[in-house]
């Protein structure tokens, strides 16, 4: 029985590894989608950032601006490809951790079966061995009667 509780012990503890390693994995998916999101708004910024024929100031605000965009645009890309990465690590480990909870979970299930399939042993163990106690009382009263007969 202390096999068992061991097993069980074990497996709890696979299951709170699996969902803080969800937990991660889901973390790491906003982080990534934020992310996207910012580099989508940021391109259609640099896209939206035209230079004009205004004054020379203007131009070079233009620039710096559009300067401003390409950088952040960058840092963004950078950040996303980060992301990415940590998510696909974060979905390794997911992966990993519900494989060897799975494992445990099988060898659970494996050692339930032998448990019910040696109770049901017993009990048909019990049930032959009551009904031959059964059949040799019946045949000893019978010979009895057969015997105080004659």
């Amino acid at each position: 029985m202390s096999a068992t509780k061991a097993i069980m012990a074990l497996l709890k503890l696979r299951k709170v590894q699996a969902d803080q390693i969800k937990v991660d994995l889901a973390a790491a998916n906003a982080v990534l989608r934020n992310e996207q999101k910012r580099a989508a708004r940021v391109r259609h910024e640099l896209g939206q950032a035209h230079l004009s024929d205004e004054t020379m100031a203007a131009w070079t605000a233009a620039v710096a601006r559009r300067a401003a965009l390409v950088s952040d645009l960058d840092a963004t890309r950078a950040l996303v490809a980060r992301a990415e990465v940590d998510l696909g690590a974060k979905q390794a480990a997911w992966a990993r951790a519900r494989r060897a909870e799975r494992s445990l979970e099988r060898i659970v299930e494996r050692h339930e079966r032998a448990q019910e399939e040696a109770a049901l042993r017993a009990d048909q163990k019990a049930l032959d061995d009551r009904t031959v106690a059964e059949f040799a009382a019946k045949a000893r009263r019978r010979a009895q009667r057969e015997g105080g007969d004659q």
